[in-house]
C-alpha cells in the first residue's frame, strides 16, 4: 500500500491526524535542534578569545562609501559536503592605519542551513558611521561551521567631494604712484 502525503488525501481519517503530529513534530524538533547548534557554535568556535585566525591569501572582500552611507560586500559560498552544514557569518573589527577601531553593526542573515552541494550568496549591508575617518579600514569575515581560515576585508571610507565654489576674480583699485608730493613740502 502506497501513502503519499497530497490535499487530496482524505484528511478525516485517523492516519492523517497522526502524519500531520509527526510533521509538526520533525518540524518542531529541526528548529530547535538548529537553534540548539547555533549556541553551542557561538560558544566554541573561532571567535573565543586566543584564537588566530589567518586570512586566506589572495581572497579580499572590498567595498567603499562615504560616511553615512551604507556598503554591501557579498559572497557565495559552496557545500561540498556530503552532510547539511550551518553557516554563521561574523565580521571582526575593522581598524585604520592609524589605530582608529571601528566595531560594524551588520545587517545579513543569522544563520544558514546549507544542504549538501547547495550555494548561496551571502550579502552583508554595512553602514558607515558619520564620524569614521577617511581611509581603508581592513577586518576579517569568519564564517563559522564552513571554514577555518578568515576572509580579508577591505573598506575604503573616502570622504564626499564637494564641487568647489567658482570665484570670481578679484577687483584690484589701482595704487597710488611712488613718488607723490606731500602737502607742504617744497617742489
Amino acid at each position: 500500500m502506497r501513502v503519499g502525503n497530497d490535499p487530496e488525501w482524505d484528511s478525516k481519517s485517523p492516519m492523517a491526524g497522526l502524519l500531520k503530529l509527526q510533521t509538526e513534530f520533525y518540524t518542531r524538533l529541526t528548529e530547535e535542534t538548529l537553534k540548539y547548534l547555533r549556541h553551542i557554535q557561538a560558544a566554541s568556535l573561532p571567535s573565543t578569545p586566543g584564537t588566530v585566525l589567518l586570512p586566506r591569501q589572495g581572497l579580499q572582500l572590498e567595498a567603499s562609501g562615504a560616511p553615512g552611507e551604507t556598503v554591501e560586500i557579498q559572497l557565495e559560498i559552496e557545500n561540498r559536503q556530503r552532510v547539511h552544514c550551518v553557516v554563521t557569518p561574523m565580521l571582526s573589527p575593522f581598524v585604520h592605519a592609524s589605530g582608529a577601531t571601528w566595531f560594524p553593526s551588520v545587517v545579513h542573515q543569522a544563520s544558514l542551513l546549507l544542504a549538501p552541494e547547495q550555494i548561496v550568496t551571502i550579502k552583508m549591508q554595512i553602514p558607515l558611521p558619520s564620524g569614521i575617518p577617511d581611509g581603508v579600514f581592513r577586518g576579517a569575515l569568519l564564517l563559522q561551521g564552513f571554514r577555518e581560515n578568515a576572509i580579508l576585508v577591505a573598506i575604503t571610507v573616502a570622504l564626499p567631494t564637494t564641487p568647489a565654489t567658482a570665484k570670481s576674480p578679484a577687483v584690484r583699485k589701482p595704487r597710488a604712484p611712488k613718488h607723490t608730493r606731500r602737502k607742504g613740502a617744497k617742489p
